[in-house]
C-alpha cells in the first residue's frame, strides 16, 4: 500500500518530522547554553549536553559537529532576536534614548544568555576558523545604533564624528550596566530602572551638540 501524500507529493509525517526535529534542536541548544553558563567551555562536552536534553549524542551530532558549533548557533540566534527587537524599536519610534534601554534591557530579560555569550570566551580551534563575530549573520544589524547616530547628526542633535566608534563607547556603557545588574546583583546599585535610565541620558546628552 503506498503512503497518503499531501497535495505537494510530501508524505504528512514529512512536516511532523521537521517540526519534530526542529524541538530537538531547540532542546539541544537550550541544554548546551545552561552548561556554557554553569560548566564554562573548557567543563562541557557533546556528552553532557546529550545528558541534559535527554537524548544520544549522536542525536547532538546530526545537527552539530561539535561544541563550538554548538556555542555559535546559540551565539547566532540570540543576537538574531537582539536585532530584532533593536530594529523593531527604531522603526516605532526613532529615538536613540530608547535604543539603549531596548538593548540593555533585553540582555537583563536573559541574563543566562548574557552569560553564555559574554562570560564565554570565543576560541577558534583551527587555523581556517574565525572569531564568531568576524562570521557573524546577525551581528551587522547593530548598524541600527549607527543609523540613529547618522540621523542625529543630520538633524544637528548629535555632534559630528564617526557613527562606528560613538556606537563602541555605547556599547561599552550598556554593557557595563548589564554586567553589573546580572553578575554582581548583590551590590546596592540603587533602583535599577534610574540607573538605565541616567546612564543612557548621560551617554547621549554627552554626544549631543552643544553650540
Amino acid at each position: 500500500m503506498t503512503r497518503a501524500k499531501d497535495v505537494d507529493g510530501v508524505s504528512p509525517k514529512g512536516p511532523r518530522r521537521r517540526r519534530k526535529a526542529e524541538e530537538s534542536r531547540e532542546v539541544i541548544l537550550r541544554a548546551a547554553r545552561d552548561l556554557f553558563v554553569s560548566e564554562g567551555y573548557e567543563g562541557v562536552s557533546m556528552r553532557k549536553v546529550a545528558e541534559r536534553a535527554g537524548c544520544a549524542p549522536a542525536t547532538i551530532y546530526s545537527f552539530f559537529p561539535g561544541k563550538r558549533r554548538l556555542l555559535h548557533q546559540i551565539w547566532e540566534g540570540v543576537f538574531e532576536d537582539l536585532v530584532n527587537e533593536l530594529n523593531s524599536s527604531y522603526a516605532e519610534a526613532p529615538d536613540l534614548e530608547k535604543l539603549c534601554l531596548v538593548y540593555i534591557d533585553f540582555w537583563l530579560d536573559r541574563p543566562d544568555d548574557y552569560r553564555a555569550i559574554f562570560l564565554t570566551q570565543d576560541r577558534p580551534q583551527a587555523s581556517d576558523e574565525g572569531y564568531f563575530v568576524d562570521n557573524s549573520q546577525a551581528l551587522p544589524g547593530l548598524d541600527v545604533f549607527c543609523t540613529a547616530l547618522t540621523e542625529g547628526q543630520d538633524r544637528g542633535d548629535i555632534e559630528p564624528g564617526d557613527p562606528v566608534e560613538m556606537r563602541s563607547v555605547l556599547l561599552c556603557a550598556m554593557h557595563g550596566v548589564a554586567l553589573g545588574l546580572i553578575t554582581v546583583p548583590e551590590y546596592a546599585w540603587g533602583d535599577s530602572a534610574r540607573l538605565k535610565a541616567n546612564t543612557v541620558r548621560a551617554l547621549v546628552r554627552g554626544m549631543r551638540r552643544t553650540d
